[in-house]
């Protein structure tokens, strides 16, 4: 009774587990679809899932100007900096108020908390003024300075970092070991899922962002792909839409993100549960 009590308990687990799997997957095979139908095959009553014919000039269309790659590019570069710069110093601000004692940490502490509770819309006027005295309105690299910190991350690093036994700590600095090669050679090898989990985080967050960078770039060249995206809306109302070629940018947008992620998708496994967040 047991025995069988399992097995229709496994079977319904599957049957959950293909459905929730198919509601995660739907908007993405319909975008798919989508990209590769007419506009009128689009807004058919009642809808079909595929087109009679594929229009694959939609994605042609894409590409004709020559403009997109060039936003994926400025995408796919910022996203990449921010997220090297925002690891590094997130990291090491966690291990100085994990490892190390001076006047003024918790202040300090207190100091980030405070900013950690804050709307990140708030910081948008102050941060655009000082891109706007300093000359660096309208480039990329004013939005990877004014994007290379996250409060989330210092959190996460000082949880993660202190998961570390701290005899390994210690032991280290017997040996003679500084803090910069603690950090290196022990705390950081041994946090590296931690690192590409929000590493794939942080791409993402940049790689996807709209507000902030619609607010600073004016020049269609300097534009990301959350920008570009305006160019294939018309102001002919929902129909006049060219929603073949708007699904299909959708597309060809998503590609460097599954591609990060078919490449970590171990590192992020591993990170994102706790007990294997630090290697022992």
């Amino acid at each position: 009774m047991k025995k069988k009590n399992r097995v229709v308990s496994r079977i319904v687990l599957h049957i959950a587990l293909i459905f929730l799997c198919f509601v995660v997957a739907f908007p993405f095979l319909w975008m798919l679809t989508n990209s590769i139908k007419t506009k009128d095959e689009i807004w058919k009553m009642p809808p079909s899932m595929f087109p009679e014919i594929a229009q694959w000039n939609n994605y042609k269309e894409v590409f004709s100007d020559g403009m997109f790659l060039r936003y994926i590019w400025n995408s796919s570069y910022t996203a990449v900096i921010c997220t090297i710069i925002v690891l590094i110093n997130s990291a090491l601000f966690a291990y100085a108020l994990t490892y190390i004692h001076f006047k003024g940490k918790k202040v300090l502490f207190t100091l980030i908390m405070a900013t950690y509770i804050m709307p990140s819309a708030a910081t948008h006027i102050p941060s655009y003024m000082i891109l706007s005295r300093t000359g660096l309105m309208n480039t990329h690299a004013g939005y990877i300075i004014s994007s290379s910190a996250s409060i989330f991350n210092i959190f996460f690093f000082m949880t993660v970092f202190s998961r570390i036994n701290l005899s390994i700590i210690n032991a280290a600095k017997v040996d003679g070991a500084g803090h910069w090669q603690i950090f290196w050679r022990i705390v950081a090898p041994m946090s590296a899922s931690s690192f590409v989990t929000l590493g794939l985080l942080s791409f993402i967050g940049n790689y996807n962002n709209y507000l902030w960078p619609s607010l600073i770039l004016r020049d269609k060249e300097k534009y990301f792909v959350s920008m570009g995206l305006r160019s294939f809306f018309s102001s002919q109302g929902a129909y006049g839409m060219k929603w073949g070629t708007i699904m299909a940018a959708c597309c060809c947008i998503i590609i460097p993100l599954l591609l990060v992620f078919f490449f970590c998708e171990k590192w992020i496994i591993n990170g994102i549960t706790s007990d294997a967040a630090v290697k022992e």
